[in-house]
């Protein structure tokens, strides 16, 4: 599955929200810009498409910032992703018998994806990160 920038800088940065969760302390952009490497500019435009979906949430002003609107637990990442790359409907160029297969097939597939990112929550994925981060020793 490829990932375009704008989705990947959005999923980035609810997973950063999502570390800073329990503590309810907003998040500013420059911190997120800056650990993530993404453009202030972009991730500013990101964010906002992420407010107006309601998963993130701003507070204005110099401990302003942005923060979920729900737990982490509550928000899947068909969320995060709907929110920025949108629905699109699939559609057949040709209407060929054969055409029609390969868009049936295509369908199963964005039908089975969505089905399957529905399931994976933020928590979830941090809760990966951090098996991924802790060292393993053996003896």
């Amino acid at each position: 599955m490829h990932l375009s920038a704008k989705t990947e800088y959005a999923c980035l940065a609810m997973l950063e929200l999502a570390q800073h969760y329990a503590c309810q302390q907003p998040v500013q952009v420059k911190r997120i810009a800056a650990r993530h490497g993404i453009p202030t500019p972009f991730l500013v435009q990101i964010l906002q498409d992420l407010k107006r979906a309601g998963l993130a949430s701003s507070t204005r002003g110099a401990g302003g910032g942005y923060r979920l609107a729900r737990p982490p637990a509550e928000i899947s990442l068909a969320e995060v992703l709907d929110s920025v790359e949108g629905s699109l409907p699939q559609t057949a160029s040709a209407t060929s018998p054969l055409a029609l297969v390969l868009l049936e097939v295509c369908q199963e597939l964005a039908a089975f994806r969505r089905e399957r990112l529905t399931r994976i929550t933020l928590a979830e994925l941090l809760g990966r990160a951090a098996v991924e981060a802790s060292p393993m020793w053996y003896i």
